[in-house]
């Protein structure tokens, strides 16, 4: 993208080089093959706007659309074709051309999803006839010798236009190619790529329009440009065509992030009417794959060896599901949600070993359950710890806590690990003194049962699995899980007791009393602690 700029420099610092080649005839099908690819283009997109309800596809369809129609009025009024002398009209068409469509390019690559993108929708009747009637009135004054654009052309009168026309749509058509670079990187397409080359180097043709000499090689170079510009879309478009043989999905990539959900629902659905099907036929041998898949190809423009591939992912993703169903299952049961999911997606994550990992660790234990158990039947034992174990743990987890251990009465939960949270420590002291809340109410209703005291700290830890190559756990070890542990057994029954690296990570927005510097047991220095006020 930067040599055009390079080689319209060397032809401007060496006029020799930059010589003149007047050539009417060539000049006319240039412009008009170029249009004509950039109709085509156009149409292409606009019709997958209709297709998709899309804003965006609708705007950049338009920003092709116009360009195509100035080019085609530009190579229309060539002289000593279909007029006589060249005239204002012919000067001026493709700059203006360029300006509308950096205006449609800069207001595509805008956040679309929602009530503006459906105003503009709503709007495209009024837009599309605006642009049909401008063209028209330009191509009827310029090719029927209608002032002003009759006018033969003259620097002052060029320069009066392009001194405003061309900074604008430079502007415009770079900070759209930055817009849509930053959606590339979100979500990498080929179509991305090749409408950002495009308004670069529509760009770099409005630069090379108000530096060179008509007719001088400079001149010919933005035309050249141009075509490079559409005809680069248009082969990306062509090569996606040929790797998936239908045009139905060609500009899918440059689709708003809700159109993007709505196609994936979309495919997804497809394939659950597939399996549903095949289901159904192992079920009791009802179900017939075969014409949902013919339907599916109908709706999707697939071809006969697309629908065939079809047909076998969706058998393989039937017997896929069932596996990770049964897996999930069983796994769920006896694993925090985040370490199974870990598990099913990646299996290898499974091996020994383990990685240094600031993180969050909440230990919570029951409070004189060692006298309660002496008295009290194991039947209410283990009542009482499932009823508290059941409100406890729904805090850790919709927290994004993973909860790594029940040791008795006690369990340890983390966070950071193995899902990472830039607010972990936060979401641990609110998983905490929700914890402390429910069990509350819990023990309202039963005075005889112990309370929760939780302790929770904040620092780096080893995580990962940690055991034989016969049996294993995730787990986490380090100074930092140590002293939430000792904190806990400091802590008085229904209080939450943090480490000062605990406050510190919520910014101080979680209000404490001070517990001053504390000897924690097994650890030569103090530990600063502060007491959480549940109550607010």
């Amino acid at each position: 993208m930067a040599m055009p700029l390079l080689g319209l420099w060397l032809l401007l610092a060496r006029p020799q080089i930059d010589v003149h080649w007047h050539d009417p005839i060539g000049h006319f099908y240039l412009i008009a093959t170029v249009a004509l690819v950039n109709l085509v283009l156009g149409a292409l997109v606009s019709a997958a706007a209709h297709r998709r309800n899309d804003a965006r596809l609708f705007l950049v369809s338009l920003a092709f659309l116009a360009s195509a129609g100035f080019l085609m009025l530009h190579a229309l009024a060539t002289p000593r074709v279909l007029v006589d002398d060249p005239n204002l009209g012919f000067e001026l068409a493709q700059p203006v051309g360029l300006a509308f469509a950096a205006v449609f390019a800069l207001a595509s690559s805008l956040p679309l999803d929602g009530p503006r993108g459906a105003a503009i929708l709503r709007a495209r009747h009024v837009l599309w006839s605006e642009l049909a009637i401008f063209l028209t009135i330009w191509g009827v004054a310029s090719l029927l010798g209608l002032p002003p654009l009759s006018d033969r052309p003259s620097t002052a009168a060029e320069d009066a236009w392009l001194t405003w026309l061309a900074p604008l749509s430079v502007a415009l058509l770079t900070v759209a190619a930055v817009r849509y670079f930053l959606l590339y990187r979100r979500q990498p397409t080929a179509v991305l790529i090749s409408v950002i080359t495009a308004f670069v180097l529509l760009a770099e043709a409005m630069v090379t329009v108000v530096l060179a000499d008509k007719w001088a090689l400079s001149w010919w170079e933005w035309h050249v440009l141009l075509a490079l510009a559409f005809g680069f879309v248009a082969y990306s478009a062509f090569v996606q065509y040929r790797r998936e043989g239908s045009s139905a999905g060609l500009f899918d990539g440059i689709a708003l992030h809700q159109t993007i959900r709505a196609i994936r629902a979309e495919y997804g659905a497809a394939l659950e009417e597939l399996v549903s099907a095949l289901a159904e036929r192992e079920r009791d041998g009802t179900g017939d794959v075969g014409p949902v898949a013919a339907g599916l190809a109908d709706r999707f423009g697939l071809t006969e060896r697309q629908t065939a591939v079809l047909e076998r992912a969706a058998q393989a993703l039937s017997a896929e599901r069932e596996v990770s169903r049964r897996l999930s299952t069983l796994f769920r049961h006896y694993l925090s949600p985040d370490v199974a999911a870990a598990l099913i997606a990646d299996p290898d994550q499974a091996a020994l070993g383990g990685s240094v990992v600031e993180v969050t660790a909440l230990f919570a234990d029951l409070r004189g359950f060692t006298t309660f158990s002496e008295a009290a039947e194991p039947a209410e034992i283990v009542a009482m710890l499932n009823r508290y174990h059941g409100v406890a743990v729904p805090c850790i987890l919709d927290n994004g806590g993973t909860v790594v251990q029940f040791v008795g009465d006690a369990l340890l939960a983390l966070f950071n690990a193995p899902a990472r949270q830039p607010d972990h420590a936060l979401r641990a002291v609110r998983a905490a003194t929700q914890m402390q809340h429910a069990v509350n109410e819990i023990a309202t209703g039963h005075p005889g049962w112990p309370r929760f005291r939780v302790g929770v700290n904040t620092g780096p830890a080893l995580v990962g699995n940690i055991g034989s190559e016969q049996l294993r756990g995730f787990n986490a070890m380090g100074d930092a899980v140590n002293v939430a542990a000792r904190l806990q057994t400091m802590a008085e029954p229904g209080q939450i007791v943090i480490g000062e690296s605990t406050w510190r990570s919520t910014n101080t927005l979680v209000p404490v009393d001070p517990l001053g510097d504390l000897a924690v047991k097994g650890r030569v220095g103090l530990v600063r602690a502060y007491a959480v006020r549940v109550d607010q």
